[in-house]
């Protein structure tokens, strides 16, 4: 080979090492708790708007949708690494049946970022909101409303930590209000949370009519869902969500709307901060821990929006 020939081929190769538009695609599993919450939608439009203000097209991203079910997650997880993907996303998911799913992806040196769904080990990080400081103002807020005293129904679910979080904040603000009393509670199923939310709102309203004094849920689609359901019993209660999710922002702010706060969260830069941890992971080379400055949970603060906020 000629010395020209070897100089040309020795520079093609370094062109190729050092391209990143030649590089190896990062293959990326997304496991979804459900593909139907909107915060969902929202995280992976941030995700996928650094992709794009940033050029990468060659990420291979595949969704899996746990429609709810711990047990499809933790399945979904063992899929993702068998798969031998680059990295683990979890989005809104339960994590309480995952324990051992991740410690596969932890011995197969796989990082797992989760959002909103809490850390456990085997998880590299949790991205998550405050979620004490938001139901905190929230409730706070539907309390004012309340003048502190009177009938409260709450509509939760004891499936996904964050939740959790919210309505153990609200359980503990009520021992401050000893006129507040509980009339009903259901805790409801995530597969279905938006019908079986309008079904038990709809049974409360039969049973307790003007009795309902203001209704308390967990985020802004089982609110909607709610309100939905009291409209069609004639009654005009106070309703709380969380999220602040662009129809709750807008229902808050129309007249007479029973829809009185939410919590405003960031899913986008949620989306943006997964897209940039597997960036410095695959691409930059820095350590899975490194990316979230060591932290296993990166807090985020919540925006309180109510009526006051519409001007």
């Amino acid at each position: 080979m000629s010395t020209v020939l070897k100089f040309t081929s020795a520079a093609i190769i370094a062109l190729l090492a050092a391209s990143p538009a030649l590089a190896k695609p990062v293959k990326i599993g997304w496991i979804q708790g459900n593909a139907a919450f909107q915060a969902e939608q929202r995280t992976q439009d941030g995700f996928k708007k650094y992709l794009t203000e940033n050029n990468i097209d060659d990420w291979e991203v595949t969704y899996l949708d746990s429609a709810g079910s711990a047990e499809k997650v933790a399945n979904n997880i063992e899929d993702a690494v068998n798969r031998g993907v680059d990295v683990i996303y979890v989005t809104y998911a339960d994590l309480r049946a995952s324990s051992n799913a991740l410690k596969g992806a932890e011995s197969a040196h796989i990082p797992v970022y989760t959002v909103d769904s809490g850390w456990i080990p085997g998880s590299t990080a949790d991205i998550t909101t405050n979620n004490w400081q938001m139901s905190a103002e929230v409730s706070l807020s539907l309390i004012s409303q309340m003048k502190g005293k009177g009938n409260l129904i709450i509509i939760t679910t004891d499936k996904i930590k964050p939740v959790r979080e919210r309505t153990d904040t609200l359980r503990a603000i009520l021992k401050e209000y000893p006129d507040i009393k509980v009339i009903g509670e259901y805790n409801f199923d995530v597969a279905n949370f938006y019908q079986e939310t309008l079904n038990a709102v709809q049974d409360f309203a039969t049973r307790y009519g003007e009795e309902i004094t203001a209704v308390w849920t967990p985020w802004d689609e089982p609110a909607q869902a709610a309100i939905t359901a009291l409209q069609g019993a004639g009654l005009n209660v106070p309703v709380s969500g969380m999220d602040g999710h662009p129809e709750a922002i807008k229902a808050i702010c129309e007249p007479n709307s029973m829809f009185v706060a939410t919590g405003r969260q960031q899913f986008e830069e949620w989306g943006v901060n997964l897209a940039t941890y597997a960036k410095r992971v695959m691409l930059d080379g820095d350590h899975p821990k490194e990316v979230t400055n060591g932290k296993d949970i990166v807090y985020y603060g919540a925006t309180l929006f109510t009526k006051d906020n519409c001007k």
